[in-house]
């Protein structure tokens, strides 16, 4: 579902939220690390959906666990929050934000 001017207070929230949730791993937030793919209002479920650094990245509960609990903070009452992991969009170092992607050297 496309943004509307409704919804787009709560989705920005939501992204300003997964700004400050760290990748247990590397310690960088999930929106500069390029992991957020998307965030999405649909009805009154809010979709976060995440793509892991790794296909086999053994911190993906963690990730979605602490993602969640961050977003559903930010929702008013009502509005379910889902996390949902993409097995199937392989991340690459160009989804990272240009200044981290400077700092790591890439």
């Amino acid at each position: 579902m496309n943004p509307t001017p409704e919804t787009e207070p709560l989705l920005a929230a939501a992204r300003s939220a997964l700004a400050q949730v760290l990748d247990p791993e590397i310690g960088e937030n999930l929106v500069d690390l390029g992991v957020v793919a998307d965030v999405a209002l649909h009805g009154q479920v809010l979709r976060v959906t995440l793509i892991p650094t790794s296909a086999t990245c053994p911190m993906a509960d963690v990730m979605k666990d602490d993602a969640a609990e961050a977003v559903q903070h930010v929702c008013p009452p009502g509005v379910e929050v889902r996390v949902d992991m993409d097995w199937d969009t392989v991340w690459s170092p160009d989804r990272m934000s240009p200044t981290l992607r400077e700092r790591f050297g890439w």
